[in-house]
């Protein structure tokens, strides 16, 4: 190749270079509908997380983990970021803006006598991973003392017991809870064999509202100034509504 070749060759690797997207690593739960859908590669999350990317260089790369093992990670240097993280859940990283606002309650079925938190210690409990940190002293104190409390990486199963009777009560996010009612109930016979008139919604938690974990400043930031940017041109809420939902904390029932 010759002198001219070779320069040509490196005008064109030089300009071709913004266009290829560096992979931004990205730990996420295992499907939590209708934030993270595994099987479909979508969610309210992680639109959110491809929307704020889009043009910047890095293309958001999902990679589905148990909830624990993303902040192991993330600290290991194995992810670039990680979704739905609390101020001092992790001491390596750089948060985001709060991102999304979580609202946990109590499910139980109408036959379980239920009024206070205290009421935890003695029931068959199905909760998600790191609820004992994420709710409270009160909570973890509670659950602490209770044998048959478990804290479960995937959701999909909670409420199907629930509906079943083989658990007394399941700690959830809302939209979480009825995102998977509605699949139940939308399968065949499955009115008849779940009946959702019998749940009851216990509210004893404040509103979780989650950050983004960045392993690198520069990034943090460009997601902060592209989410207010969502925010404020109404991105981020049409997002929500791509889901038949909204972004505010009142009781929102999610449909699939």
């Amino acid at each position: 190749m010759n002198h001219l070749g070779r320069l040509l060759c490196l005008i064109l690797l030089v300009f071709a270079a913004p266009l290829i997207a560096e992979p931004l690593r990205v730990g996420v739960s295992f499907a939590i509908p209708p934030y993270v859908i595994t099987h479909e590669d979508r969610g309210i999350e992680l639109d959110l997380m491809r929307e704020a990317f889009a043009g910047s260089g890095h293309e958001p790369e999902f990679i589905y983990l148990p909830l624990e093992r993303t902040f192991r990670m993330l600290e290991e240097g194995k992810l670039d970021a990680i979704i739905n993280v609390r101020p001092g859940m992790l001491s390596r990283a750089h948060l985001s803006q709060a991102v999304i606002t979580f609202h946990n309650r109590v499910f139980t079925l109408d036959k379980t006598a239920f009024n206070t938190m205290g009421d935890l210690q003695t029931l068959r409990v199905s909760a998600f991973q790191r609820a004992r940190q994420i709710l409270g002293k009160e909570f973890a104190g509670i659950v602490d003392q209770n044998p048959h409390y478990e804290e479960v990486a995937r959701q999909e199963g909670q409420v199907q017991k629930l509906l079943l009777g083989r658990t007394d009560a399941v700690i959830l996010e809302q939209r979480i809870f009825y995102y998977y009612m509605a699949q139940l109930l939308g399968q065949a016979e499955g009115g008849e064999r779940y009946q959702a008139d019998r749940i009851r919604q216990h509210d004893l938690f404040p509103p979780t509202r989650y950050h983004f974990a960045f392993r690198q400043a520069a990034r943090q930031q460009w997601f902060d100034r592209q989410l207010s940017k969502m925010k404020e041109d109404g991105r981020y809420e049409q997002i929500f509504a791509d889901y038949g939902t909204a972004s505010s904390d009142r009781n929102i029932k999610a449909s699939p």
